[in-house]
């Protein structure tokens, strides 16, 4: 089966630590508002140096430390869809849950045939927003467990 651009990619040992290192290396130069240059060279090829925008550095690095950590990584195009397969998979719940979501409205999506597909960029801001929710509201348990004396 092809792989798709919303396919994962599994990073093998030697690619983790590899990861590992640019990582490294690239958190010890932040480009504080400047893009970075690099040096890029392939095996009997010569050093080309680019630069790369200051926009690009901060997705690079989250790239760079998922697959240090050897976690899967996707990279998605802004306007991309997904299935509500690969929607549930990202919200880490359920794809019957999904739906569900969709038919009340909290999610946005199209139907393609029988199937739905909804804009990723939808489904990731929801995520973004669910998780500054829960950040939310954990700090405030927080606040009152030192208010009461808990901590």
């Amino acid at each position: 089966m092809p792989r798709t651009d919303t396919d994962p990619t599994i990073p093998s040992d030697q690619e983790a630590l590899m990861a590992r290192e640019a990582t490294r290396v690239l958190t010890g130069h932040p480009a504080d508002g400047e893009s970075l240059r690099l040096q890029v060279s392939a095996a009997g090829k010569e050093v080309t140096t680019l630069d790369l925008p200051h926009a690009a550095a901060g997705p690079l690095l989250a790239i760079l430390k998922a697959m240090g950590e050897g976690r899967p990584v996707a990279v998605h195009a802004a306007d991309a869809e997904v299935t509500t397969q690969q929607a549930a998979d990202l919200l880490n719940v359920s794809r019957p849950f999904l739906v569900g979501m969709i038919d009340k409205g909290t999610l946005p999506a199209r139907m393609v045939g029988n199937q739905r597909r909804l804009p990723l960029k939808d489904v990731l801001a929801y995520k973004r927003d669910t998780q500054a929710k829960r950040r939310a509201a954990l700090d405030e348990l927080a606040k009152s467990d030192q208010e009461l004396g808990l901590r």
